[in-house]
């Protein structure tokens, strides 16, 4: 029999007065604590600072008006007053700060006061708790809604619409259910309405299209993640062969013919390099591969000015790519997002290493099918716990391409703006950009077919050449950097690329470097 929340919530009524609820959807919170309160045989109210006190009606299933009490009478009512009752405080985390000692206090005396029978449930959107109530609380964080939740929301609305649901075929419906995986009740129920409205009382490949439109708003208004659309795949990537041969073979393992042959669900894969190599692309190419939706999550606006925010927001965006699993979760850049990472417990009071520590305890404990793809350019800015095996399946590094990949690069670029690749010397045009990142490559024949336009000519070998030699390449102002990058990942990476850089940027087989925070002691290391 499955274990829900509904039967964590009953069970631990009995030994403890005070219970977290974490979610935005305050609507599923009321309903599942209803039902508990009607198996528990208990009166439940409700109360939030604007609205007062409100009782729970088990006749007319709502709340209704019970007193207009401030939040001192509401705290001596409960105190003094009620008995065997489940007393649900909404938003109330902005009153048991630091300069709420006494309110404090009083949930202290409430925790201890089990002779009352009585139940408080703080709901609220964000994670928030004194540490003084951290040992007496029940902390449950509630998961978006699953597809039988939608589904009986999807079927209200038509019902309320006056839409027969008989009507709509059972795959468009459930095409129509998936669509809405990652929004909370309430949204969900607004694009079901907005989608039956527009229908003309006939739902169709159009509807579906409007809920992955509003779902993608909703998803971007969160302000850290964003809803991407997958057209590039891995064939518009140049070289890389022996990551695009590993993506293949992992893409696999989503099969259920994998799963019963004991595959685990991959976990993700961390690709390293030197900027412009194709990271990013890969990443986008994995969504189109595999048939994933694609949710880019912003490292840097993850962190948020009020207590708590932060580790909410990361826990939001973690929960939606789980919703909407299978997915792709991909991480752009992710040192920048933990470049306070060295000062963090001085300067940020420890939220970047709560954050970090919550998304690497997820990495290592998810289950469900959400693949991380991570790109990073500076590897001396990565926390050490994100190298290590076990929350990631690879490390990849993803070098200057080589000769045959450049060749690769050419043609894919040279497709795209439809020449056709026969009339152009590929190998003279490949020794023209040693050094060069494919997307410099990429930079350098458009610039190339503005000349060649300017010139009134069509473009040719001379006019990319030329443009190629008036470009300063990566290669050339980063040597260093480059030269220590390749050093470290040919001990500690796989090669992106069975071809090497065909370059003269090494040099001899000196030592190879030790990153500082390699030897860092930190408390996330196993």
């Amino acid at each position: 029999m499955k274990y829900s929340v509904e039967d964590e919530i009953f069970e631990v009524l009995d030994s403890v007065s005070i219970i977290q609820l974490i979610s935005f959807e305050f609507e599923r919170i009321d309903a599942l604590v209803a039902k508990v309160a009607r198996r528990a045989d208990k009166s439940l109210y409700r109360w939030n600072v604007a609205q007062g006190l409100y009782r729970f009606n088990e006749e007319t299933k709502r709340f209704e008006q019970y007193e207009e009490k401030d939040i001192d009478d509401m705290l001596d009512w409960f105190q003094n007053e009620a008995k065997d009752c489940i007393l649900i405080l909404e938003d109330f985390y902005p009153f048991m700060d630091e300069n709420n000692a006494k309110n404090i206090r009083i949930f202290r005396n409430i925790s201890r006061d089990v002779a009352k029978n009585n139940t408080i449930i703080l709901s609220q959107p964000i994670s928030y708790l004194p540490r003084e109530l951290e040992k007496d609380t029940h902390i449950i964080t509630l998961d978006l809604s699953n597809k039988e939740d939608l589904k009986v929301i999807f079927e209200q609305c038509c019902k309320h619409s006056k839409f027969s649901v008989s009507d709509v075929n059972s795959s468009l419906e459930n095409r129509i259910v998936e669509a809405a995986l990652g929004l909370t009740i309430m949204e969900a129920r607004k694009v079901f309405s907005r989608a039956i409205s527009r229908s003309n009382g006939l739902l169709s490949e159009e509807q579906i299209e409007l809920i992955i439109g509003e779902k993608e708003r909703i998803i971007k208004n969160s302000g850290f993640l964003e809803y991407y659309h997958h057209k590039e795949a891995l064939n518009d990537v140049g070289g890389l062969d022996n990551l695009k041969s590993w993506l293949k073979k992992r893409g696999r393992a989503y099969e259920q013919e994998a799963r019963e042959y004991g595959l685990e669900i991959p976990k993700g894969v961390l690709l390293l390099g030197i900027p412009g190599t194709g990271k990013s692309l890969c990443a986008k190419a994995i969504g189109n591969e595999w048939k994933f939706p694609i949710i880019k999550l912003d490292m840097g606006r993850i962190f948020g000015g009020i207590v708590g925010e932060s580790e909410s927001n990361i826990r939001k965006a973690l929960q939606i790519a789980e919703t909407i699993s299978p997915s792709v979760l991909w991480i752009d850049e992710i040192e920048k997002g933990f470049s306070g990472l060295s000062s963090s417990g001085s300067t940020d009071g420890g939220t970047t290493s709560r954050v970090l520590g919550t998304f690497l305890s997820w990495m290592q404990d998810k289950t469900k099918p959400v693949f991380v793809v991570a790109t990073a350019n500076n590897i001396n800015q990565l926390p050490p716990e994100l190298l290590r095996k076990g929350r990631i399946d690879e490390i990849f590094f993803v070098d200057l391409p080589s000769f045959n990949a450049r060749k690769e690069i050419i043609k894919i670029h040279l497709k795209r703006l439809k020449r056709d690749e026969k009339n152009f010397d590929l190998d003279e045009l490949s020794n023209s950009f040693v050094g060069f990142s494919g997307a410099e490559i990429e930079e350098c024949i458009k610039d190339a077919l503005f000349q060649s336009f300017d010139s009134a000519k069509e473009i040719n070998n001379s006019h990319i050449i030329e443009s190629a030699k008036k470009t300063y390449p990566i290669s050339k102002t980063m040597v260093e950097v480059i030269r220590n990058m390749r050093k470290w990942a040919k001990a500690r990476a796989v090669l992106a690329s069975s071809e090497e850089f065909d370059g003269n940027l090494e040099t001899n087989k000196n030592k190879i470097p030790t990153l500082k925070q390699e030897t860092m002691e930190n408390p996330f290391m196993d």
